[in-house]
């Protein structure tokens, strides 16, 4: 097996460097009603991958590796971005695994994912909370996809992830920046502040829906999931996640011409990292295309959530449809004399610095070099034949694409495993 610091010296490709020391209150607006109990049919594991014959080697020396880093505290303080980086790049390997249900990476994804895994990663004091947050997310979705019905381990993994999530929803101190105009106690009294509309500060970003909201509202879909799988008594709490959620897509989502949609346009035009997005008339600050490729799993899972509402889930279903159009038309742009992909910043085909500041010299991310996400794979939870198509096309050309960034030549073999799955 390749030496760790060569195989994986994964960067926080996803993680806003969000800072908050102060907190804040506010009422709720949504009730939530439980779901029906009388579906007909429910499925919480839409396939999505369906070809068994792939080579999943590489794949597999990654289990091994983030198996042994979790093996223990003292290893995982050696290696503490793998709380944040394994929950990036194993998201994909768990649902095909199980889509294709190979024993190989279920066996190893059984080995890796245990109560003592989730025990360490909270006493672990390197980690941020962003990046624990980002692994129950993971976590619960490998605990979507095996079960927890009869098996005492995954009911105890279940129980554990739920009662944080639940602290992070209704407790945890919520603000994001210290000049809210409010304190929150919980994700849902912040959410609901920015659904009502009221003022949260001077900036625009103050009121943006962040990954520390996105995460916890994430993993309660998925947990809702789980209990539904396995038949166990609704949680209200996680039913008001899902509403939250749904209202989050609702409220916030600009559809322009019905070819694309943003969330929260211009929410960051004031936010450091943002401040070199160059606009052409009309045009909005919308989100960075690495950030926003996890909305593609988030879209997936709600959809499992609402098939026993027509209108919500036709609505999800159209967000989905745009969401490809716009990875294909605004994010990847095809040449085809070369068969080679460009790649635009951000996701209405902007194509600006992110995270750069280029008045006093910092480079950030340079045009078109925001594209690794690309091949961490989350699109492709979107599951259409415009995104299994650019894939395709992709994974013919990975000796080019890892030519353009180190990221990539640590492990091609990895990253030409996981463009290749379908």
């Amino acid at each position: 097996m390749k030496s760790p610091t060569v195989v994986f010296k994964i960067t926080l490709l996803f993680t806003y460097l969000f800072y908050s020391s102060s907190f804040c209150l506010a009422v709720p607006m949504f009730k939530s009603t439980l779901p029906t109990q009388n579906k007909t049919v429910f499925t919480s594991d839409d396939h999505i991958f369906t070809d068994k014959n792939l080579s999943v080697r590489e794949i597999s020396k990654l289990l091994d590796f983030y198996t042994d880093v979790f093996s223990s505290e003292t290893q995982l303080a050696k290696w503490y971005s793998s709380v944040y980086d394994s929950s990036a790049l194993l998201y994909i390997p768990i649902q095909y695994a199980y889509d294709t249900q190979n024993q190989e990476l279920i066996n190893k994804l059984r080995k890796l994912f245990t109560y003592n895994t989730l025990l360490i990663v909270k006493k672990n004091t390197q980690a941020d909370d962003l990046a624990k947050r980002t692994f129950y997310f993971t976590a619960s979705e490998y605990l979507r996809r095996n079960g927890i019905k009869n098996n005492a381990q995954n009911t105890k993994m279940y129980n554990f992830i739920k009662s944080e999530v639940l602290y992070y929803w209704n407790n945890n101190p919520a603000n994001i920046w210290d000049a809210e105009s409010k304190k929150f106690y919980g994700a849902k009294q912040r959410i609901d502040y920015i659904l009502s509309g009221n003022f949260n500060g001077n900036l625009s970003y103050y009121r943006a829906i962040t990954d520390f909201e996105f995460y916890v509202m994430g993993t309660g879909v998925s947990l809702l999931l789980i209990e539904k799988d396995a038949q166990r008594t609704i949680t209200s709490d996680l039913v008001s996640i899902k509403d939250r959620f749904y209202q989050v897509l609702k409220k916030e989502v600009s559809i322009k011409d019905n070819k694309a949609w943003y969330l929260q346009p211009n929410i960051w035009r004031d936010h450091p990292d943002f401040k070199d997005v160059a606009l052409e008339k009309s045009q909005s600050v919308n989100w960075d295309a690495s950030h926003f490729s996890r909305m593609s799993a988030y879209l997936h899972l709600l959809k499992l959530n609402f098939q026993d509402d027509k209108s919500k889930y036709n609505y999800l279903e159209k967000l989905t449809t745009l969401l490809s159009n716009q990875l294909i038309t605004n994010i990847a742009v095809y040449d085809s004399r070369n068969n080679i992909y460009t790649f635009n910043n951000y996701i209405d085909g902007n194509n600006s610095n992110f995270r750069s500041d280029i008045k006093d010299g910092k480079k950030g991310i340079q045009p078109s070099q925001n594209f690794e996400h690309i091949f961490i794979g989350w699109w492709k939870m979107l599951n259409t034949n415009e995104v299994n198509t650019m894939y395709g096309r992709i994974a013919k050309k990975i000796p080019y694409y890892s030519e353009q960034s180190a990221y990539l030549t640590h492990d091609k073999g990895f990253f030409q495993e996981i463009v290749d799955l379908k």
